[in-house]
């Protein structure tokens, strides 16, 4: 019979009956299903109790670790935080040193630019004004040897402050090269700063917390701590050397302009008194030829009347001598006896002979009056030349020079 049918017929196909265990085996089983059941729960026990006391003790060994590990950070930023700062004031005191060498650069050039610009040219136009003069007043004389004294101790002085500013320029380079150092340390320790304050701000319980799992490693390290002080410390030092080397090179600057200038104003100021002890010479001079010229002038004037009235005498005398002459002439007409020699006759021959004695005297003080007198107006023209020399130079020393310098107000550095 089919299934169905059985099925349509309320009817149970039985299976076929299975071995049993018997009432002994199932309390068997039981007894040690329970058993086993207890010897679970023990070791369940056993490792829940366990497991709490590994979480006591790793709680705590990873709390501790942790606290150390925030103490490390906070000791290491203080650490940080201690060198930045004394980096900063070592970048301060650089800084300072730096702007104090600046302006000493800067006084430095403006010395350079004020001697090279005024004072040199000006004592080379005083020279090359003093070169125009003519005659016996174009003389080596104490004005043009301190001329150019002042002019070599100028572009000495020009020389020397060259130099110098050429090691401030250096010594300004150096600072700045060991600021930048100090800058790029700053920027990393406060880059490290930020890193660590925010590592120690960083909690275990953090949304964005999560394990790494990339294969590059997490501890790239380029130096050991103590290579990291020596860093530091070298950049201390090497500022702390150059801001020394600095100090002493602003003090021998300073000392420098102010002996230039010192120098400079003492050669100006001999110079100067050259000057007026020259001018004072030359209108001592100028002053007695023009007496003396003026004495020329009147004996010139006197000799001039002399000769005028020798002349007029000589002329006065040969009418005279006209006149003997003519009576001479006339008397030497009479007639036979009457042409003797009587005492008219000797008479006129004396007078003549004594009008041509004192023609002859006259014109020989005439000679020599003319003679005196052509000398005296040479000598004249020879005193007004010179007078005219005397007159150019003390316009070329008193009114040029003298003038021009003045208008030039020498000051310290």
């Amino acid at each position: 019979m089919s299934e169905k049918y059985l099925r349509q017929q309320n009817l149970v196909l039985l299976p076929p009956e299975q071995p049993k265990y018997t009432p002994r085996d199932w309390n068997a089983n039981n007894r040690r299903q329970n058993l086993f059941s207890l010897e679970q729960q023990a070791l369940a026990d056993r490792v829940i109790s366990e497991s709490d006391r590994i979480i006591d003790e790793t709680k705590h060994t990873t709390e501790e670790s942790k606290s150390e590990v925030d103490f490390r950070l906070r000791e290491r930023i203080e650490d940080i935080q201690f060198r930045r700062d004394e980096l900063q004031q070592q970048k301060k005191d650089a800084h300072i040193e730096e702007e104090a060498l600046k302006v000493y650069k800067r006084r430095t050039i403006d010395a350079i630019n004020t001697l090279r610009e005024i004072a040199v040219p000006l004592c080379q136009k005083c020279i090359a004004l003093r070169e125009k003069r003519t005659g016996s007043d174009l003389v080596n004389d104490a004005v043009d040897r301190e001329l150019r004294k002042e002019l070599d101790v100028t572009e000495g002085g020009i020389a020397l402050l060259e130099k110098v500013l050429e090691e401030t320029v250096e010594q300004i380079r150096r600072l700045r090269a060991t600021i930048y150092l100090i800058d790029r340390d700053l920027a990393d320790k406060d880059r490290s700063i930020k890193i660590d304050a925010k590592n120690l701000e960083l909690r275990p319980n953090q949304m964005e917390m999560k394990i790494y799992a990339g294969r590059v490693p997490l501890d790239p390290y380029n130096s050991t701590d103590e290579e990291w002080i020596m860093v530091t410390n070298r950049n201390i030092e090497a500022t702390a050397k150059e801001i020394s080397s600095a100090q002493p090179l602003r003090s021998y600057v300073d000392q420098l302009l102010r002996q230039v200038a010192e120098d400079i104003r003492t050669q100006v100021e001999r110079t100067n008194a050259a000057f007026r002890e020259r001018v004072a010479e030359m209108r001592y001079t100028k002053t007695k030829l023009e007496n003396v010229h003026k004495e020329t002038v009147r004996q010139v004037n006197e000799l001039t009347r002399t000769v005028t009235r020798l002349e007029r005498e000589i002329a006065e005398k040969e009418g005279y001598v006209a006149l003997a002459q003519t009576r001479l002439a006339n008397r030497s007409q009479r007639p036979g006896i009457e042409l003797c020699r009587d005492n008219v006759y000797e008479g006129l021959k004396k007078e003549l002979a004594a009008l041509r004695g004192t023609i002859a005297k006259l014109d020989g003080s005439l000679v020599r009056s003319k003679a005196t007198l052509r000398y005296l107006l040479n000598t004249q023209v020879m005193q007004e030349e010179e007078i005219n020399l005397k007159t150019e130079s003390l316009r070329i020393d008193e009114v040029d020079c003298i003038t021009m310098r003045e208008s030039f107000k020498f000051q310290s550095f």
